[in-house]
């Protein structure tokens, strides 16, 4: 095995490159370092990496049958399934956003395929300096196989583009206002980031390169793209989308006839009752000539709902009103069972439960939260111990040990607790020492319980 492997713990090393995309400074996205191909950065590689990138880039100087000298690109190691599948997801939201950002304002000039991804997955046999044959197996945005070999200085390739392009160049990514709705913000919870990525998905799939798609498809795949945004129930999707575009851009009798025209053709596209062949227009009711392009048309009304529902959800906190919604009893049950599975994410999630446990919510009971804390407290425990706060963990240990009949007497004890280990959270929040997320989290959770027993053995409600 080569050194640099070694060095990654045994993971292979896996090289993913966007050919036709240029980002002339390096980036971090969600623990995604995007590179130029600058010959300065790739000189800094490990020599393993730089050998294996400039090999790969010969396959795609020849699959487009013309130089490409501008392209991005970055180098990691994956261990297991578990790896990839998590770096697949994690690349599928980058390109997903970025082709967005890019195909919603037509001045870009981008197109669908300038934001494919190739991986590459490196094994022991593209290592080998003796050996005048290479042959590589990559995987097209994380799904489709391609494969190339190469002999000596030339690629052979049964694998060839259809198109040609030059690189779209990428600069000011920080200030890219949709990557910072998806990253930056706090207000998007999993459902509405998965409904929207879906949306913006299928909107980026009509401008698939137009050899691939014709305009029938492009109408399918916008209104796919409105259907994802909107639709809530299986029953009413023409009057669920309507609703949605009514509520975020206003209600006039052009916008309402427009989505009727519209569905109506996606209908007769999908039913088999139009001729496919473009292009098509959307005709006002009161005029006799049609004058804009139901594309075009779709294409801008999608953009100004995202850009609607992104304004909205950065003006209006609502996190809190959902959270607030979930009972802490709720809360408990659902963490017991992930305290019980003690693996990472689990534990992780657990914490982030119990960290939101509410002093106005009598919905879980003295006797429980007493069982809880036993089977909680030991994780707060272990911590203390490890930094060498014992005077803190007697405190615990004696809540622990507890089997007295008067609520009052464990309070006293449960705050006794608290009042050490608050002095020990605070004094740790402010450390320069990196703490890792999943210890950031238990500490937010013991302090947040230990506080929530005392209040909770306290109130009159059993």
């Amino acid at each position: 095995m080569n050194k640099s492997q070694k060095n990654q713990n045994n993971a292979n090393l896996t090289i993913i490159i966007f050919p036709y995309l240029f980002i002339p400074k390096e980036h971090n996205i969600d623990g995604i370092t995007l590179k130029p191909s600058f010959q300065n950065a790739i000189d800094q590689e490990d020599p393993i990496v730089k050998k294996q990138l400039l090999q790969i880039a010969k396959f795609f100087r020849y699959a487009s049958n013309k130089q490409v000298n501008a392209w991005s690109y970055y180098v990691t190691y994956l261990k297991n399934k578990k790896d990839w599948f998590s770096l697949r997801d994690r690349l599928n939201k980058l390109t997903t956003i970025l082709r967005y950002s890019k195909l919603s304002e037509p001045r870009n000039n981008a197109k669908f395929s300038h934001f494919d991804y190739f991986v590459f997955e490196i094994n022991h046999l593209h290592l080998d300096d003796k050996s005048e044959f290479h042959y590589y197996d990559g995987l097209l945005n994380g799904e489709n196989t391609i494969g190339f070999h190469t002999h000596k200085d030339l690629v052979k390739n049964p694998f060839s583009f259809h198109y040609e392009m030059s690189p779209l160049i990428l600069e000011d990514l920080e200030n890219d206002k949709y990557l910072q709705s998806f990253y930056s913000s706090t207000n998007f919870n999993e459902k509405d980031e998965k409904r929207l990525l879906k949306a913006i998905e299928w909107f980026n799939r009509s401008f698939a390169t137009t050899r691939e798609v014709d305009q029938a498809d492009t109408i399918v795949h916008l209104e796919t793209a409105f259907e994802a945004l909107f639709k809530t129930e299986r029953e009413g999707v023409r009057a669920q989308v309507q609703s949605g575009l009514i509520q975020f851009l206003g209600e006039t009798d052009e916008l309402t006839d427009w989505i009727n025209q519209f569905w109506k053709l996606r209908c007769a596209i999908v039913h088999g009752d139009a001729e496919l062949k473009p292009p098509f227009f959307f005709k006002h009711k009161e005029g006799s000539k049609e004058h804009r392009h139901h594309v075009f048309m779709g294409r801008k009304i999608f953009v100004r709902c995202i850009d609607a529902f992104l304004q909205l959800k950065a003006s209006i906190y609502s996190r809190d009103i959902h959270e607030e919604l979930v009972s802490n009893e709720v809360r408990i049950k659902k963490a017991r069972k992930l305290l019980q599975k003690k693996s990472g994410d689990n534990l992780k999630e657990a914490y982030r439960l119990i960290s939101g446990l509410r002093q106005d919510d009598t919905s879980f009971s003295k006797k429980d939260s007493i069982a809880f804390g036993k089977m909680f407290l030991p994780f707060v425990i272990k911590d203390l111990r490890q930094e060498n706060k014992n005077d803190i963990v007697t405190n615990v240990e004696t809540i622990l040990k507890w089997s007295g009949s008067k609520y009052g007497d464990l309070a006293l004890l449960y705050s006794e607790a608290f009042t050490k280990y608050q002095e020990f959270y605070f004094s740790n929040s402010y450390s320069v020492v990196t703490i890792p997320l999943e210890t950031t989290f238990l500490r937010n959770a013991g302090y947040t319980f230990l506080d929530f027993a005392v209040w909770r053995l306290l109130t009159f409600f059993g």
